[in-house]
């Protein structure tokens, strides 16, 4: 806020033995001579009444240079306005914008180049690309999608790992039930991998690249990896990518149920035992109790823990939106 100032410009009006103003020097000469005071007038100038100089020449006022200087200023904001200005000042703003596209492009172009990498992942370039190119899904878990391309993969997997076991992949009803089961796959680990992430269970990249090279020795090499890989269909970074999802399903599963409890008794293994010995085929000499007994036990303990867990899914499934497509 500006505040008025009143200046000194204004003359005092309260009479006194000064000379009165509009008198000539010999006038005021006189009155001095003859010891008479002469009758003052009251002058009220206006603000643009000029001062007199010392030498009889006009003076600018303090009023007359405010006024000066706004009208010098009123001349330089009408030269901003002139249509040569404004031109200028439209070419600047469209260099300044061009200049920002420019950047956003280039950022966005790193941004998807790193996210395609495997670098960062912001998402959303996942989504304007399902938006533009929707990928078709074979069933939907809670709003996230499960594509149609994972369950064929899946499919195939299976009806390969049937087929090596001796299945008979071309009966309907064996068909049926292994569709349902590459199915059921999916969508349970889809609930297992988003339960883990509510419960903030994390993995890292040293978790993942041990368990490769667990994978790596357990299959002599990463040539014969390689080799299975191929066999399978499946590239290194799905595989790692299925890496982090069991690491983190695992470790969900660890706090999520209690196995804790679990024990094998005596009557189980001897009933097991006499279930493998009854079912052996023809010319299979089945162990002594006392040679297997660790590893009947082990996997004793396994499917009981498989039990458990199968209950907890259970469980899962009861509370969340499952939509199958196929």
């Amino acid at each position: 806020m500006q505040e008025n100032k009143q200046t000194n410009d204004t003359p005092n009006t309260t009479p006194n033995n000064d000379v009165a103003p509009g008198a000539s020097v010999d006038t005021a000469e006189k009155q001095a001579q003859a010891g008479g005071v002469a009758p003052q007038t009251e002058v009220t100038p206006t603000v643009a009444q000029p001062i007199v100089n010392a030498d009889n020449t006009p003076a600018v006022s303090t009023s007359d240079s405010v006024i000066v200087s706004e009208v010098n200023k009123g001349a330089s904001l009408d030269a901003d306005k002139s249509p040569e200005a404004m031109t200028a000042k439209k070419q600047l703003l469209m260099q300044y914008g061009i200049a920002t596209l420019v950047i956003l492009i280039i950022g966005s172009g790193l941004l998807y180049a790193l996210e395609k990498q495997g670098r960062i992942n912001t998402g959303v370039f996942a989504k304007f690309s399902e938006l533009v190119n929707p990928t078709p899904a074979a069933a939907i878990v809670n709003g996230t999608k499960i594509s149609k391309a994972d369950y064929d993969k899946n499919l195939q997997q299976l009806k390969n790992a049937a087929s090596a076991q001796g299945a008979d992949i071309e009966n309907e009803s064996i068909q049926q039930e292994i569709k349902n089961q590459a199915i059921d796959v999916l969508v349970n680990t889809e609930l297992l991998r988003q339960a883990a992430y509510s419960d903030g269970s994390v993995v890292t990249p040293e978790q993942i690249e041990a368990r490769y090279q667990e994978i790596v020795t357990s299959l002599g090499g990463e040539e014969q990896l390689k080799a299975k890989m191929l066999e399978l269909g499946v590239a290194e970074d799905t595989l790692r990518k299925d890496i982090e999802g069991e690491i983190l399903i695992q470790g969900h599963l660890a706090k999520a149920v209690d196995t804790s409890k679990i024990t094998v008794t005596e009557k189980e293994l001897t009933d097991a035992y006499a279930q493998i010995s009854g079912t052996a085929a023809t010319g299979v000499t089945v162990p002594p109790l006392a040679d297997i007994k660790t590893q009947l036990e082990a996997q004793l303990k396994t499917n009981k823990e498989q039990e458990l867990v199968n209950t907890y899914i259970t469980e899962v499934r009861e509370g969340a939106e499952i939509e199958v497509l196929i």
